[in-house]
């Protein structure tokens, strides 16, 4: 008797199993999953993500106007043909990347804030410039807000709002250097310089928070590249993560002294990264005389602070921090 009723228990956990697997449909596309399809494809998924309403406007212009060029074939034609130069993101606070290894400088699309509302998705976005490893001020502060929103159970592209500050009071902004080639060229339009970016040893020192968060770039830019083993505790793993070539060889993503774990008066730690795959990683700033502030962050992109200088105090009890 007792054997009979464990076999009927077991049947019914098969059967009640086997039903739910028959109920679950595929997985929902998640905001960002849609944005990037939406940027990173043609002409057929940007219009897929647009709203209802302007999909029929679209429509309707076409039809009027069918030998014309239709807005999103402009948007087309705009798109790169160096797969190389552009890259996009499903992890970590990066979500496209412009490459211009001639140049030794990167423009990145990082994501600064999500605020998830139901059937709609805000996200921050900023525009950041890197050049030879190290990030750059830029003269123009870039923001935007991508406003999506769910209609027939896909996420679509309700507003985009853009916000740029440029500092008038700054000198600077009136020197072509500071703009950077490609960032002058699409501002002004205007043909770049043809000669490379010289290329010099005297690069400023990152202070310990931005090269904290470099650093937590660089692991989600090497577990993309490396799904089989995730994040790295290796700091000299993260120094080539760049794309391209130079006439010393690999691009360098960050300065070659990060792969000592010692840079600009911090030490800079990895740890919660062993096991392979890794899904997790910690990084650790502390200042090498003692005195100072200690960063750190993890795989969820939180920057924190402590004000006596210990990474484990970070790590536990630290203040989120921009600054």
């Amino acid at each position: 008797m007792f054997v009979r009723r464990v076999r009927l228990l077991v049947g019914l956990l098969v059967a009640s199993i086997c039903i739910c697997h028959g109920q679950s449909g595929p997985s929902q596309q998640t905001t960002r999953q849609a944005i990037l399809e939406m940027f990173s494809g043609g002409e057929a998924p940007f219009k897929r993500h647009l709203t209802t309403e302007m999909q029929n406007k679209l429509e309707e212009m076409t039809k009027e106007s069918p030998s014309g060029t239709s807005p999103l074939q402009m948007l087309a034609m705009l798109r790169t043909t160096d797969p190389d130069s552009f890259q996009a993101f499903d992890l970590g606070p990066i979500l496209f990347s412009f490459n211009n290894p001639s140049q030794h400088e990167r423009y990145e699309v990082q994501i600064d804030n999500e605020d998830p509302r139901g059937d709609e998705y805000l996200m921050g976005l900023s525009l950041h410039l890197v050049r030879n490893g190290v990030e750059q001020e830029m003269p123009a502060q870039m923001h935007f807000v991508l406003n999506m929103k769910k209609q027939q159970g896909v996420w679509r592209l309700d507003a985009l709002t853009m916000n740029t500050t440029l500092p008038l009071n700054d000198p600077r902004i009136l020197s072509k250097s500071w703009w950077g080639p490609a960032f002058f060229s699409a501002f002004s339009g205007a043909t770049p310089d043809p000669k490379p970016l010289v290329v010099t040893d005297e690069r400023p020192k990152l202070s310990p928070l931005r090269a904290v968060r470099m650093i937590d770039i660089a692991e989600n830019i090497y577990a993309q590249n490396h799904p089989g083993i995730g994040f790295t505790c290796t700091m000299a793993d993260l120094v080539n993560v760049g794309k391209g070539l130079d006439e010393d060889g690999v691009y360098k993503f960050m300065d070659a002294e990060f792969a000592g774990g010692i840079y600009n008066g911090y030490r800079f730690t990895l740890s919660g990264c062993e096991r392979k795959p890794a899904r997790t990683f910690r990084i650790t700033a502390e200042p090498l005389a003692g005195k100072g502030k200690a960063y750190c962050s993890d795989y969820t992109s939180n920057l924190r602070a402590s004000d006596d200088g210990r990474g484990v105090t970070c790590l536990i009890a630290g203040k989120t921090t921009r600054k």
